[in-house]
C-alpha cells in the first residue's frame, strides 16, 4: 500500500489522471469520477450508482438523517432532486442550488460554462463545454471568454493578444500563439522607443525591437551605438565619444588607441551569443514555471514531453555551437595575428603621410603669407604713385605760378622730410583700421536689425484684423455663454424644485411599494397566463400579414395628401398681404389638424392593434434565438414562488402546481422553437421591421418637407399695383382651394376619430374598417407629387428671387430623398396577371444610352402538373422605352417557357431568348435575372441559387444589333418603366405585346443604382389585400447582405446615446470598415454646440478635424504621408483612438498613420452620425466655419463599433435611405473625370488593327484633348481626340474627322470605332464616317501581345494635350473575353484622376440658343449692340453667358474664363473695392440701392460713401454674417440688422433704402426691415467716391467696426441706383470677374489688366534670383519688372510663347531669351527662373536654359529697385523698352531668392488681379 501511495504522488504530479490514486487506494469504483481542466471526458450520473439507504423523494427525514447525493432537503423538511442539469450531485440545502459543478460549469444550477470555455452545458455530449479555441481549445487558449455570434466563434481576447481567434499578438507583445508552448510577451526595448507610440515597437515574432532611439542599438536597444558610450538601460544617457571620430569604449567612453578598430566579425558574434543565451535564460525561466504550475493531465504529459525533446534538441545545438564557437575562436586569433601585422604596416604609412602633409601645410601657408606681403607691396606701390603724381602735380602747379628762393626750398624740403617720417612711423595705420571696419559692421547689424523689425511690424499689422475678428468672436461667445449661464441658474431652481417633487414622489412609491408586497400573491395567476401569451403570436400573424401589405400603401398616400395642402399652400402666396395672410393662417390651422391625424395615426399605431401585432410578431422571432433566456426567466419565476410560498405557510401542492406549470410552459417554449425553426415567416417579419422602419423615416422626411415647403409662401409678389390688380382675379381661387383643402381633412378628421375609438377596443374588424377609409380618402391624391413638380416648374422659369429658386431646390431634394429611401425597400410585389406598376427610373436618361443593365428578382408561378385554362406560358415581365413603343426601348418577356430580352435601337428588334433554362424547371424560390446592353451587344444572365449551400446554377446569352445605331436614344419626358404589366392605354410593341405577368417580382438595380418597385409613380390594378409579398431569404446567393450596409451619397445613419454599449475611457475606440470608390465623403461626425469631430475623406484620402473646446481652436489630422489611399472600392479597417483624453491616433488596416497631441479634453459627445448628416446639421455655423465638405459618403460599411461594442445600423430610428448589403455593381467605376493633367493607362489582350470595336461617353468644355491613345511603334498608333471641338480618329496617320465640330458643348456625345481589314469608321452620337484602309491586301499580324494604351492624356504623346471633361461606358471587343464596360478601378496605373464625379455642366449656350423648328437667323445688328432676343442671363439667375473675348490661336485655355455677367470677385486682400467717382442722382433726400450678393465669409464691407470727414456716411456691410445696413441722421446713426445669416454661399438680393430720417432694408424681396429716427435739420452732404466691396486705407474705421471695415470675400453684381445701373468704375483693386467653375491656388491676372507692387522688403537689385510658376492664357505679357531712378531696369516678358528677359545695368541695354519646346500655353504650369550676379543674367524655362553676359559697370550701384508683377504702368517704361500687355494667366510659388512672396501682403494691387484664386477651366 505505501509503495501504491509513492506511485500515486509521482502519477498525480507528471502523468495523466489524478482519479487513478483514489482507486487504487480504495478500490471503490462507484465515486464521482474527478473531471481535470480541459478534459474531454464526460461523467455519467446514474441515480442506481446512489446510496440505498437515501432517504426517498417526498418522504420526511429524521433531524440526524441527510438527504443523499443528488438530493437537497426544502424548507419542508422534504428531499427534492438537485437541478444541476447532470453536471453535480450535490445542491445546497433550501435553495436547491448547486455545488462543486464538473465539466467545466458554473452557476446556481450548473447551467453555464466557465470563462474561457464554450459550448451547451445542458444539453451535454458532444456540446458540452469545452475550452475557447483561441486559437486552439486545450494547448493554446488566450482567450478569456467566447461566444457563438452569426455561427462563428467569437472570442474575447487576453490583454496580450489580437485576432478573431487570438492567432496573433497585440501591439507591443511578441510571440506566435499558433506555435504550442509559445506565449505572447511584452516587447522590451529598454526604454529606447519611440515615445510618441502607446506600446513600444518590435518584431511580432521575434521580439526584436524596429526603431531604436536615443542612440542606441542592440536586439533590445540595451546599449549605446558605435561612437557613443554609457548606461542604455537605466541612466539611458548615451552621449557621443569624444575622440575626434576614434572609437571609444561603450560604457566609459575611454577613447581607444589610434587606429585601433572593434574587430566587427568577433564583436557580433559576441553580441549575437548573449542574445541567444539571453533568450535561452528566459525560455528556462518559462519552463521553470511552466513546470511549477504543471497540472496533472494527458495535455500536461504532452507538453512534459515536447519540453523534453526541445531540451535535448537545446543541448545538441548549444553544443553545435560551442563547437562553433571553438573554430571561430581560432580564426579570430589568427585575424588578430594578421591585424597587428597590417596596423604596424598602415602606423609607418601614416606617419609618412603625417610628415609630407606637414611640409605641404608649412609650404602652403609660406606662399599664403608671400602673397599677402606682395600684395600689401602692390597696394603700397600703387598708393606712392599716387601720391607722387600728386605731389609732382603740385609742384609744377607752384612751380608754375611763383618762384621760391633757395631758403624756402630748404624749409620746405625740411618740412616734407618730417611729414614722410612722421607718415612712416604711422604706417601701415592698422588701429584706425580696425575702428573704421568695427564700426561698420555694426552698423550693418544694425540695419538688418531695423529691417528685420520693420518685416515683424508689417506682420503684426496684417495679424490685427484676424485678431480683432477673434476678439468681436469672443464677445459674441462670453454673450453667449452668459445667457447659457442663466439658463443654467434657472435650471437649477428647477432642477431644486423638481427634487422636491420627486421626494414627494418617492414617499408614495414607498407606500406603494408596500401596496404590491401585499399583491405578490398574483403572480401565481401571472404564471398561469403567460402560457396564453405565448398562444398570442398565432392568432396575430395574420393580422401581422395585412399590416405588412398595407402599410407602405398607406403611408405613401398620406404623404402625398400632406404635399397637396403644402402645394395649394404655396399657391396662396401671390395674394396681397391680407388676404394672404388670413389665407396661410386658415392653412396653417388645417396644417395643425393634419398633423394632429399623423399624430393621432401614430399614437394608435404605437397603442393599438398595429403595434400589437408587431410584438407578437417579435415575440414570436425571439423564441427562435432566446429559448435559453425563457428558460432562465421560467426557472427565475419558479425561484420566487418558492421564496413566496415559503414564508407563507409552507403549502406543497401550490409549489408542485407552479411546477408543473413552469414545465408545460417550457415545453410549449421548445415546441414553438422547433416550429419556428422549420418556418420561413422570419423573412416576412424581417421584411416588415423593414418596411416600418423606412416608413418611419419617410414621417421624418414629410416634416422636413413641409418645414421647406412652408418657405415658398414667401414668394416674390411683385409691385404693389400689380399685386392689387391680380388680388380680385385670385380671391375666387384661393376660396376654391381653401373650399377644397376643407373637403379633403374634414373626411380625414371624422375617420381619425373613428380609428381611435376603433383601434382602442383591438377589434381587427373596426381597424380594417379604418384602414380602408384612410385607403379611399387618400387614393384622390396619388397625383398630387406630380402636380407639385409641374408647379414647381412654372414658378421657377418666372424669375423670382434667388431664394425662392433655393427653396424649390430644397423641395426638390426632399422629394428625391423620399424617393431614395422608397428604392431602398427590398420587398416584392405579387403579380396577378392583370396589375402594373409605373416605376420612376431614377438614373438619368442620357446614363441610360450608351450603357443600360437591369437585375430584378423573379419566383413565377409552379407550373400545374395539368395545364389549365389560368396557366400562361407567355408573360410579359417589363418595358423601358419610348412611350410610343414603336422604337428605342428594351423589355424582358416569357415566351414558349423561356426567357427572352428584347432590346430596339431605332429599326429592328434584337431578341435573346435564354433557352437553356426553361422557366418553368426555375425552383420554388426566387432567381436573380440582368439584362444588360453595351452600345448594340446585349446579354441576359439567370442566376438560380440553391438555399442548401451556395452552389449557384448561372446561365447566359448574348446578341448583337445588325444595324449602325448603338444608343438608347431617349428623352426624359418620353420615357416610361413599366413592370408586370401596361396600363389599358398603353399599347406594347409586337414582340413584348403578351399577357402580364403572374408571381411575385422584386427590382434590384438600374445601372448599377438600387431601385425598388415601391419607388412608383403608379399602380395599376394592385390590391393589397390579395397581393401579399413573397419571402426572399436574404441568404439565398453567395452574397450575404445582412453584414454590411449601402450608402448611396443621399444616405445617412444616427446612433444615438452610444454611450449606453460603452462608455469614454483612458482608451477611446472608434471602429469601421468602408468600401467606397468616391474621392470625398462624411466618414463620422459628432456634434455638441460647438464642438465636434469629423471623419471625411478628401481625394482618397483621411482627414480628421475636431475640436472639444480647445483654446487654441480646431485640430486637423490628416495624412500628410498619403500612406492609404482607400478609396480603391476595397475595404479599409479604419480605427480612430483617443488616448488619455489628449492623444488622437488614426489607423487604417492596422497600420499607424498618423497621430496628435492636443489640449487635454473629455470627448463631449453622445450621439454619432455614419456616412452623412442632415442638411440642418451640415449648415450649421460650427461645421461650415471649419469643415470643407458636407459630401454623404458612398459606398458600403460594415463593423462599426464603438468601444468593441457592435451596433446595427439598421436598427437605429433616425437611419436614413440605408440599404442592405454591399451591391458590387454599385462599386465599378464605369466613369473618370480628367483635370487637364490625368490620365489612366491598362494592358490587355486587345488587337486594336484588326476587327476591332470599341466605344466610350465624354463630356468636357475643353475643345482640344487626347481621349483615347494606343501605340505599338513609332508608326503603329491608334488615337482619338478633340481638336477645335472635332473628334479625330488617328489610325496608323490615316484620319477620320466628325462632320460637326460643336462637341465641347458640356453633353454627353458617344463614340464609336471600328477598324477592320477594309475600313475604318467612326461613329459620333448617330453621324457615321469612314475612310478605307490603305493597307488592303497587306497581311496584318494580330497583336496578342499585351501593351498600355491610355485614356485622357498620356505621357508619351507630346503632340497631344491632356483630356479635361469626364469619359463613361468605355467597351472594347477583346481578344479573352466577352465585351463588357470597363471598370477604371482595376486600372493598373491612374494619375491624378477621379473615378467618382463628374463635374462638368452643360454649356450655357446651349441652354440660351436653342434653335427653333420654325425660325429663322435673327438679323444681324449693329457692331456692339445685343440681339433683342438675347437674354443675359438665364431665368435662374445664377448662370450667364460665357463672356465673348478674342482667343489666341497659341493657347489651351480661353483667355476670358467662364464668369457671371455684371457680377465681381471681390477679396484676396484688405482693400479690395472699386471706386465709382461720378455719382448720378440726388442724396439729399432719397436713395435706393441695389445689388447682388454671394458670400461665405462672415465679415465684411458691402457698400460704403461718406463725406469728406465721413461725419455724414451711409453703408451696408455684414458682421457675423448678417446684414447691418447704417447711416447717419444729424449726430446719430440708424441701424438696421437682418436676424438671419447670410453667409452660405448663395445668391442674396439686397435693397436699402434711405428716406431722410426712416431707412428700409429689403432682402430676397421677402423679408423687410424698418426703422426710423427723429428727423434733423442739418443738411446730409454726401460726396464720392463711392465704395464698393471694400473701402481705400483709413477710411470707414469712424464709423464702422474693425472686422468689417476690410474687403469683402464673395461676388458682387448689379449695383444700381433709383432703379438705374451704376456706370463703370474709375478704379479697379483686386478685383476681378466673378468665376465660376473649379478654382485652385494662384493669383490670376484678367484680360482688363492690372499688377501687383510687392512690398519693401522684396526688392531686385544686382544680385538675386527669382522663381515662379505660370500658366498664361495668352501667349505675349509682362511677367515682372523692375526699374530705378537713374534708367537701370529689368523686365521679364512673354512674347509670341518666347520669354524673353531685358537688362539695363546703366551702360547699355543686354537680353537673353528661351523659346521653350513646349508650348508655354498649353494649360499646364511651367516654372521659370531669373538669376542676376551684376552683369550675368541667366533663364531657366522648365528645362532649359540660356545666359547672357553683359557689360562691366566700373561703378555699379545697388539701387534695391521695387518689383512689379503681372503687368507695369507705361509711365514707368523707358523708350528704349517696348510697351507690352499686361499678362493673363496665373502665378503663383513666386519665390525671391529663397523667400516666398505672398501676394497678399503686397504694397499695391491695382486692377483686375485675383489674390489666391485662380480658375482652372
Amino acid at each position: 500500500m505505501a509503495w501504491n501511495t509513492a506511485w500515486c504522488s509521482v502519477l498525480a504530479l507528471w502523468l495523466l489522471w489524478g482519479a487513478v490514486c483514489s482507486n487504487a487506494a480504495s478500490g471503490d469504483g462507484n465515486a464521482f469520477p474527478f473531471d481535470i481542466e480541459g478534459s474531454a471526458v464526460v461523467g455519467r450520473q446514474d441515480p442506481s450508482e446512489t446510496s440505498d439507504s437515501r432517504v426517498t423523494m417526498g418522504r420526511l427525514p429524521p433531524a440526524a438523517e441527510r438527504c443523499d447525493a443528488g438530493f437537497f432537503r426544502t424548507s419542508s423538511g422534504e428531499c427534492s432532486p438537485c437541478d444541476c442539469n447532470g453536471n453535480s450531485h450535490e445542491c445546497l440545502d433550501g435553495s436547491g442550488f448547486c455545488l462543486h459543478c464538473q465539466r467545466n460549469t458554473t452557476g446556481e444550477h450548473c447551467e453555464r460554462c466557465l470563462a474561457g470555455y464554450i459550448g451547451d452545458s445542458i444539453r451535454g455530449a458532444p456540446r458540452f463545454c469545452q475550452p475557447c479555441p483561441c486559437p486552439l481549445p486545450h494547448l493554446a487558449n488566450f482567450a478569456e471568454s467566447c461566444f457563438r455570434k452569426n455561427g462563428a466563434v467569437r472570442c474575447m481576447c487576453k490583454e496580450n493578444y489580437a485576432g478573431p481567434n487570438c492567432e496573433r499578438c497585440a501591439p507591443g507583445y511578441y510571440g506566435n500563439p499558433l506555435l504550442i508552448g509559445s506565449t505572447c510577451k511584452k516587447c522590451d526595448c529598454s526604454g529606447n522607443s519611440d515615445p510618441n507610440l502607446i506600446f513600444e515597437d518590435c518584431d511580432e515574432i521575434t521580439g526584436q525591437c524596429r526603431n531604436c532611439l536615443r542612440n542606441t542599438t542592440g536586439f533590445k536597444c540595451e546599449r549605446c551605438a558605435p561612437g557613443y558610450y554609457g548606461d542604455a538601460r537605466i541612466a539611458k544617457n548615451c552621449a557621443v565619444c569624444n575622440c575626434g571620430g576614434g572609437p571609444c569604449d561603450s560604457v566609459t567612453g575611454e577613447c581607444l588607441e589610434e587606429g585601433f578598430e572593434l574587430p566587427t566579425g568577433c564583436d557580433k558574434c559576441v553580441w549575437d551569443l548573449t542574445d541567444d543565451l539571453r533568450l535561452a535564460a528566459l525560455s528556462i525561466e518559462e519552463s521553470k514555471s511552466g513546470l511549477l504550475s504543471v497540472s496533472s493531465g494527458a495535455a500536461a504529459h504532452r507538453h512534459v514531453t515536447d519540453m523534453n525533446s526541445t531540451i535535448h534538441l537545446l543541448k545538441t545545438r548549444l553544443s553545435e555551437r560551442e563547437n562553433q564557437y571553438t573554430l571561430r575562436k581560432i580564426q579570430i586569433n589568427n585575424s588578430e595575428n594578421t591585424l597587428r601585422s597590417l596596423l604596424s604596416d598602415v602606423e609607418e604609412l601614416d606617419e609618412k603621410g603625417s610628415r609630407a602633409s606637414r611640409k605641404g601645410t608649412l609650404v602652403e601657408k609660406e606662399s599664403t603669407d608671400t602673397i599677402d606681403q606682395a600684395t600689401q607691396l602692390v597696394e603700397q606701390a600703387h598708393s606712392m604713385r599716387d601720391k607722387i603724381q600728386e605731389i609732382n602735380s603740385k609742384m609744377l602747379y607752384y612751380g608754375e605760378n611763383q618762384e621760391l628762393g633757395p631758403e624756402e626750398i630748404a624749409e620746405k624740403l625740411v618740412l616734407a622730410q618730417k611729414m614722410l617720417d612722421e607718415i612712416r612711423s604711422r604706417q601701415p595705420f592698422l588701429t584706425h583700421r580696425e575702428l573704421v571696419d568695427e564700426e561698420a559692421d555694426e552698423v550693418q547689424e544694425l540695419l538688418s536689425q531695423a529691417e528685420n523689425w520693420q518685416r515683424l511690424h508689417n506682420d503684426t499689422r496684417s495679424l490685427l484684423p484676424v485678431v480683432l475678428e477673434q476678439l468681436d468672436d469672443y464677445n459674441a461667445k462670453l454673450s453667449d455663454l452668459q445667457e447659457s449661464i442663466n439658463q443654467a441658474l434657472d435650471h437649477v431652481r428647477d432642477a431644486e424644485d423638481m427634487n422636491r417633487a420627486i421626494t414627494s414622489k418617492q414617499r408614495d412609491h414607498e407606500k406603494q411599494h408596500e401596496r404590491v408586497k401585499e399583491q405578490m400573491e398574483a403572480v401565481g395567476t401571472s404564471l398561469s397566463l403567460s402560457a396564453d401569451s405565448l398562444i398570442t403570436p398565432r392568432l396575430t400573424l395574420e393580422e401581422l400579414d395585412e399590416i405588412i401589405k398595407n402599410a407602405s400603401g398607406i403611408y405613401a398616400e398620406i404623404d402625398g395628401a400632406k404635399n397637396e395642402l403644402q402645394g395649394k399652400l404655396s399657391n396662396l402666396s401671390n395674394l396681397s398681404h391680407d388676404l394672404v395672410q388670413e389665407a396661410v393662417d386658415h392653412a396653417y390651422n388645417l396644417q395643425q389638424e393634419a398633423n394632429e391625424l399623423s399624430r393621432n395615426l401614430h399614437s394608435s399605431d404605437m397603442n393599438g392593434l398595429v403595434q400589437k401585432a408587431l410584438d407578437a410578431s417579435n415575440v414570436y422571432e425571439n423564441i427562435a434565438n432566446y429559448v435559453s433566456e425563457a428558460n432562465e426567466t421560467a426557472e427565475l419565476a419558479l425561484n420566487i414562488t418558492d421564496r413566496i410560498y415559503d414564508a407563507v405557510s409552507g403549502i406543497d401542492t401550490q409549489i408542485v402546481y407552479h411546477k408543473d406549470e413552469s414545465d408545460n410552459l417550457l415545453n410549449q417554449a421548445r415546441e414553438l422553437q422547433a416550429k419556428a425553426d422549420s418556418s420561413s415567416d422570419e423573412a416576412v417579419a424581417d421584411t416588415s421591421r423593414r418596411v416600418g422602419g423606412a416608413l418611419w423615416r419617410k414621417g421624418a422626411l414629410r416634416d422636413k418637407l413641409t418645414e421647406a415647403v412652408k418657405q415658398l409662401q414667401a414668394a416674390e409678389r411683385g409691385d404693389a399695383h400689380q399685386r392689387l390688380g391680380q388680388t380680385k382675379l385670385i380671391i375666387e381661387e384661393a376660396n376654391k382651394t381653401t373650399m377644397a383643402v376643407q373637403q379633403v381633412t374634414t373626411p380625414m378628421a371624422n375617420n381619425l376619430s373613428n380609428w381611435s375609438q376603433n383601434l382602442q377596443t383591438f377589434d381587427s374588424s373596426a381597424y380594417n374598417t379604418a384602414v380602408n377609409s384612410a385607403r379611399d380618402a387618400v387614393r384622390n391624391l396619388t397625383e398630387v407629387v406630380p402636380r407639385l413638380l409641374g408647379q414647381l416648374r412654372t414658378v421657377e422659369q418666372k424669375r423670382p428671387a434667388s431664394n425662392v429658386s433655393a427653396s424649390i431646390q430644397r423641395v426638390r431634394e426632399l422629394i428625391a430623398q423620399t424617393r431614395s429611401v422608397a428604392s431602398k425597400i427590398q420587398v416584392s410585389m405579387l403579380f396577378d396577371g392583370h396589375s402594373a406598376v409605373e416605376v420612376h427610373p431614377k438614373v438619368s436618361v442620357d446614363d441610360l444610352k450608351a450603357f443600360t443593365s437591369i437585375s430584378l428578382y423573379m419566383k413565377p408561378p409552379p407550373k400545374p402538373a395539368e395545364p389549365t385554362g389560368a396557366w400562361v406560358e407567355d408573360q410579359f415581365v417589363l418595358y423601358l422605352g419610348s412611350k410610343t413603343a414603336k422604337k428605342e426601348y428594351m423589355g424582358l418577356a416569357i415566351k414558349n417557357d423561356n426567357l427572352v430580352y428584347v432590346y430596339n435601337l431605332g429599326t429592328k428588334d434584337v431578341e435573346i431568348l435564354l433557352d437553356s433554362k426553361p422557366v418553368s424547371s426555375w425552383p420554388a424560390y426566387f432567381s436573380i435575372v440582368k439584362i444588360e446592353r453595351v452600345g448594340k451587344h446585349g446579354k441576359v444572365f439567370l442566376t438560380v441559387p440553391s438555399l442548401s449551400s451556395t452552389a449557384e446554377e448561372k446561365f447566359i446569352k448574348k446578341g448583337e444589333f445588325a444595324g449602325d445605331d448603338s444608343l438608347l436614344d431617349l428623352t426624359p419626358e418620353d420615357t416610361v418603366f413599366y413592370v408586370g404589366g401596361v396600363p389599358a392605354n398603353f399599347k406594347l410593341p409586337a414582340s413584348l405585346n403578351l399577357p402580364s405577368y403572374s408571381g411575385c417580382l422584386e427590382l434590384a438595380t438600374l445601372n448599377n443604382d438600387v431601385i425598388s418597385l415601391y419607388n412608383f409613380k403608379h399602380i395599376y390594378n394592385m390590391d393589397p389585400a390579395k397581393s401579399v409579398p413573397c419571402a426572399r431569404d436574404k441568404l439565398a446567393f453567395t452574397q450575404s447582405r445582412a453584414a454590411s450596409y449601402f450608402f448611396d451619397g443621399s444616405s445617412y445613419a444616427v446612433v444615438r446615446d452610444i454611450t449606453r454599449r460603452g462608455k469614454f475611457g483612458q482608451v477611446t475606440r472608434f471602429d469601421i470598415e468602408i468600401r467606397t470608390p468616391a474621392d470625398n465623403g462624411l466618414v463620422l461626425l459628432m456634434v455638441n454646440g460647438s464642438m465636434f469631430f469629423s471623419l471625411e475623406m478628401r481625394n482618397g484620402y483621411l482627414h480628421v478635424f475636431y475640436d472639444f473646446g480647445f483654446s487654441n481652436g480646431p485640430v486637423h489630422l490628416e495624412d500628410t504621408l498619403k500612406k492609404a489611399q482607400i478609396n480603391d472600392a476595397k475595404y479599409h479597417e479604419i480605427s480612430i483612438i483617443y488616448h488619455n483624453d489628449k492623444k488622437m491616433i488614426l489607423v487604417v488596416d492596422r497600420r499607424h498613420v498618423k497621430s496628435t497631441d492636443n489640449e487635454k479634453k473629455k470627448i463631449p459627445f453622445t450621439d454619432i452620425y455614419i456616412g452623412g448628416a442632415p442638411q440642418e446639421v451640415l449648415q450649421s455655423r460650427t461645421l461650415r466655419a471649419h469643415l470643407p465638405l458636407d459630401i454623404n459618403f458612398r459606398g458600403c460599411m460594415k463593423g462599426f463599433q464603438f468601444q468593441k461594442k457592435d451596433f446595427n445600423l439598421l436598427e437605429q430610428k433616425e437611419t436614413l435611405g440605408v440599404g442592405y448589403g454591399c451591391p458590387e455593381d454599385s462599386l465599378i467605376s464605369r466613369r473618370a473625370y480628367f483635370n487637364g493633367q490625368s490620365f489612366i493607362a491598362s494592358t490587355q489582350k486587345i488587337s486594336f488593327f484588326d476587327g476591332f470595336e470599341g466605344g466610350f461617353n465624354f463630356r468636357t468644355l475643353q475643345p482640344n484633348g487626347l481621349l483615347f491613345y494606343y501605340a505599338s511603334g513609332s508608326d503603329d498608333v491608334f488615337s482619338i481626340s478633340l481638336d477645335n471641338g472635332t473628334v479625330v480618329m488617328d489610325v496608323k496617320g490615316i484620319k477620320v474627322k466628325s462632320a460637326d465640330k460643336q462637341y465641347h458643348d458640356g453633353l454627353s456625345h458617344f463614340v464609336v470605332t471600328t477598324v477592320s481589314a477594309t475600313r475604318y469608321e467612326l461613329v459620333v452620337d448617330k453621324s457615321r464616317l469612314g475612310s478605307k484602309n490603305p493597307t488592303k491586301g497587306k497581311a496584318e499580324p494580330t497583336q496578342t501581345t499585351e501593351k498600355k494604351f491610355y485614356f485622357g492624356g498620356s505621357p508619351i504623346s507630346p503632340q497631344y494635350a491632356n483630356f479635361t471633361g469626364c469619359i463613361s461606358n468605355a467597351y472594347f471587343t477583346r481578344l479573352d473575353r466577352d465585351v463588357e464596360v470597363e471598370d477604371f478601378q482595376r486600372y493598373s496605373e491612374k494619375v491624378h484622376t477621379s473615378l467618382y464625379e463628374c463635374p462638368i455642366e452643360s454649356s450655357p449656350l446651349f441652354l440660351l440658343h436653342k434653335k427653333g423648328k420654325n425660325s429663322s437667323k435673327p438679323k444681324t445688328n449693329k457692331q456692339g449692340e445685343k440681339s433683342k432676343d438675347a437674354p443675359s442671363w438665364d431665368p435662374i439667375g445664377l448662370k450667364f453667358l460665357e463672356r465673348k473675348a478674342s482667343r489666341d490661336s497659341h493657347c489651351h485655355l480661353s483667355s476670358s474664363p467662364r464668369a457671371i455677367e455684371h457680377a465681381y470677385q471681390y477679396g484676396g486682400t484688405a482693400n479690395s473695392r472699386q471706386e465709382f467717382e461720378h455719382i448720378q442722382g440726388d442724396f439729399g433726400e432719397k436713395s435706393q440701392f441695389a445689388i447682388r450678393l454671394k458670400t461665405r465669409s462672415s465679415h465684411g464691407m458691402i457698400f460704403y460713401v461718406s463725406d469728406q470727414e465721413e461725419n455724414d456716411f451711409m453703408t451696408l456691410f455684414l458682421a457675423h454674417g448678417r446684414l447691418v445696413f447704417m447711416f447717419n441722421v444729424g449726430h446719430k446713426k440708424l441701424k438696421i440688422r437682418s436676424q438671419e445669416k447670410y453667409s452660405d454661399g448663395l445668391w442674396h438680393d439686397v435693397i436699402f433704402i434711405r428716406e431722410k430720417s426712416s431707412g428700409r432694408l429689403v432682402i430676397d424681396g421677402l423679408r423687410v426691415l424698418e426703422e426710423r429716427l427723429p428727423p434733423s435739420d442739418a443738411a446730409w452732404k454726401i460726396k464720392g467716391p463711392i465704395y464698393l466691396g471694400g473701402v481705400a486705407p483709413g477710411r470707414a474705421v469712424k464709423n464702422v467696426q474693425i472686422n468689417s471695415v476690410y474687403s469683402f470675400s464673395g461676388c458682387l453684381g448689379n449695383l444700381q441706383l433709383n432703379g438705374a445701373s451704376i456706370a463703370s468704375a474709375s478704379q479697379t483693386f483686386s478685383v476681378t470677374p466673378c468665376f465660376e467653375g473649379p478654382m485652385e491656388t494662384g493669383t490670376y491676372f484678367s484680360t482688363e489688366g492690372g499688377y501687383v507692387v510687392l512690398d519693401e522688403s522684396f526688392n531686385i537689385g544686382l544680385k538675386f534670383e527669382i522663381a515662379f510658376e505660370v500658366r498664361p492664357r495668352s501667349s505675349s505679357g509682362t511677367l515682372v519688372h523692375g526699374h530705378s531712378v537713374n534708367g537701370e531696369y529689368l523686365n521679364v516678358h512673354m512674347k509670341s510663347g518666347q520669354v524673353i528677359v531685358k537688362v539695363n545695368n546703366g551702360v547699355r541695354d543686354f537680353s537673353t531669351s528661351v523659346t521653350p519646346k513646349q508650348n508655354l500655353c498649353d494649360g499646364r504650369w511651367h516654372r521659370i527662373t531669373v538669376i542676376r550676379d551684376s552683369n550675368v543674367v541667366q533663364l531657366d524655362v522648365d528645362s532649359e536654359v540660356n545666359h547672357v553676359v553683359g557689360p562691366l559697370n566700373p561703378k555699379p550701384v545697388d539701387h534695391r529697385e521695387p518689383v512689379f508683377v503681372g503687368g507695369v504702368p507705361e509711365s514707368l517704361l523707358t523708350p528704349r523698352l517696348t510697351p507690352s500687355k499686361p499678362f493673363t494667366g496665373c502665378i503663383r510659388h513666386f519665390v525671391i531668392d529663397g523667400r516666398p512672396v505672398s501676394f497678399s501682403k503686397a504694397a499695391l494691387v491695382s486692377g483686375a488681379v485675383s489674390i489666391n484664386s485662380c480658375p482652372t477651366a
